[in-house]
């Protein structure tokens, strides 16, 4: 059940960030502080966020359907949010550690909810699987 729950935390996550940059994909960067300009701008937040972050979704409620492996779908979870949150945790060691008074309340809860949702994706990969979770 919690490995559930973990995969529609995921799907949440993963479907709003897609519908918003395939509706509004000048909006999504306004809120780091980033311009989009132009339909060259618009097609590369479309693709890079809307098609990566909605075909993660697709794979997560295959998932969460037991179309494909549970334990895929949060492993998938995990290396998509892992990977943001290792780039988010690098750009503070680079940057050093007073960068953090100055970010946005909106990176600042962006980091929170990638730590969140590792935590609780490492939580749900520990439970042992179901038995048809492995076969298929």
């Amino acid at each position: 059940m919690f490995q559930r729950v973990v995969l529609v935390l995921g799907i949440i996550v993963a479907t709003y960030i897609s519908v918003r940059a395939l509706t509004a994909p000048q909006d999504v960067l306004s809120n780091f502080g980033l311009v989009v300009e132009g339909a060259d701008g618009r097609n590369e937040i479309r693709g890079q966020y809307g098609g990566f972050f909605g075909a993660v979704s697709l794979a997560l409620i295959a998932c969460l359907f037991d179309r494909l492996p549970r334990r895929f779908g949060l492993g998938l979870l995990l290396v998509t949010v892992g990977g943001v949150l290792f780039g988010r945790i690098a750009s503070l060691l680079i940057e050093g550690p007073t960068i953090w008074a100055s970010y946005s309340t909106g990176i600042k809860t962006f980091i929170v909810l990638d730590i969140v949702i590792v935590a609780l994706t490492l939580a749900a990969l520990r439970q042992p699987s179901a038995p048809t979770e492995d076969a298929g």
